[in-house]
């Protein structure tokens, strides 16, 4: 599995963007059985690649106006079979594959990258429409192969954006005091009622594996690290689903809450690979 990517300074406790497990150049669909669409042709152009930020199917006017990528540069819809991808070209010595062990090799270096690609699929859900956003580092070798990619996985792209239309992720964090094995256990019972009360308000729910307080150097531990899918637009149900999480989370002795959102629902679409 691809390394989780957490974003510090306001994303850190948001979505959990993820690290694409290589660029997808050489796993694409043909456009015809003589050729692959990673050899060249009219349009390639080998000192660039695309990079894919999202794919959506209801990306409104002026959306990506003057939206800058993980380059700096221009962001701009490609679009085929009733979807479309947002997408950039940048410099392929800086964002190729060959480029992704000095792109990604340092913190501030993922830290950069990061928050621009989730600025962009942010930009691109901005107008209501469901998003379905990319790993980073999910580059293809020019806008044809895009195009060729939302032809063939049209039904399974379609399907996911059903799915996740009028609805957005919201993230809950509870801390709990590090110390005994009596404590840790109580503060596990809090996070898994907190859970459990969170989850009848959600769609769909993620739990990520809570850390283990035996390691931290730290005066408390991540004891519930969860996404949820709510419905959109409701600000009410927001409201209280923040209310009973921070509720709950008092019943603790010395825990806390952190809650978060709304996001396009990164964690739900944790095995996608475009």
């Amino acid at each position: 599995m691809a390394p989780t990517l957490m974003i510090p300074d306001g994303l850190s406790a948001g979505p959990q963007l993820r690290l694409a497990q290589r660029p997808r150049l050489n796993q694409q669909p043909q456009l015809d059985q003589q050729r692959r669409l990673d050899q060249p042709h009219v349009g390639w152009a080998p000192d660039t690649v695309v990079w894919v930020y999202a794919i959506t199917d209801q990306l409104g006017p002026g959306r990506l106006t003057g939206l800058t990528g993980v380059g700096g540069e221009l962001v701009r819809p490609v679009s085929q079979a009733g979807l479309t991808a947002v997408v950039g070209t940048v410099a392929a010595r800086a964002f190729g594959e060959e480029a992704l062990a000095s792109l990604l090799g340092g913190l501030d270096n993922i830290e950069r990258v990061g928050r621009a690609h989730h600025r962009v699929i942010a930009g691109a859900a901005a107008g209501g429409g469901p998003v379905l956003p990319l790993r980073l580092a999910t580059v293809h070798p020019d806008d044809e192969t895009v195009r060729a990619l939302l032809a063939w996985r049209r039904d399974e792209f379609a399907g996911m954006l059903d799915r996740f239309r009028d609805t957005v992720e919201w993230g809950v964090q509870i801390y709990g005091p590090a110390g005994p094995a009596d404590a840790v256990e109580r503060a596990e019972d809090v996070a898994d009622a907190i859970d459990a009360a969170l989850s009848d308000f959600a769609v769909d729910s993620r739990r990520q594996p809570a850390e283990d307080p035996r390691f931290t150097e730290r005066p408390e531990w991540l004891v519930l690290n969860s996404a949820y899918l709510l419905r959109a637009g409701s600000a009410d149900m927001a409201a209280e689903f923040t209310a009973v999480a921070h509720t709950l989370t008092g019943a603790g002795v010395g825990m806390r809450a952190e809650v978060n959102g709304p996001w396009p629902p990164y964690s739900f679409v944790e095995g996608l690979e475009a």
